[in-house]
């Protein structure tokens, strides 16, 4: 993350990804408020992107991630039409396995999610790519756990 993004949405520690987001109102409850399930959403995209970023594919034929647990937690709301900073970052990988920490950014931290990632095909787990495993360490900074 480079610029004066971390500044201007109050981000703390280092991030491989950041995306701006305007909140749609698709993604609010009749409150205006962002509904809990449309934050997982918006962590899709960046999970499809780090994922292409390693080399890799999604397609049926081809290892990918798949969400095997999540822990997320709600710090403050946020509502229609306000401009954050989504994050991701990896902090670790097993031999199948690895995590991805994602985090809302507006004025500090509004949203954390930790995710579990099986690399897997055809609903078995599978290796993590040797590219993508070197890249997750040398670039992204993970650690074998």
């Amino acid at each position: 993350m480079t610029g004066s993004m971390p500044d201007e949405f109050g981000v703390e520690g280092d991030w491989t990804i950041a995306r701006r987001h305007v909140v749609r109102w698709a993604e609010c409850d009749l409150y205006g408020h962002v509904n809990h399930a449309a934050y997982l959403v918006m962590f899709e995209d960046l999970r499809i992107e780090h994922w292409l970023s390693l080399g890799q594919a999604l397609r049926p034929d081809a290892p990918g991630p798949v969400v095997a647990k999540l822990e997320a937690r709600y710090h403050r709301s946020i509502g229609f039409l306000d401009e954050v900073l989504l994050t991701l970052r990896v902090p670790s990988l097993r031999r199948t396995s690895f995590v991805h920490e994602y985090a809302v950014w507006r004025k500090g931290l509004v949203f954390s999610c930790t995710a579990l990632l099986v690399c897997a095909q055809d609903g078995a787990s599978l290796p993590i790519p040797d590219e993508a495993r070197r890249l997750m360490v040398e670039r992204d900074g993970a650690r074998q756990a």
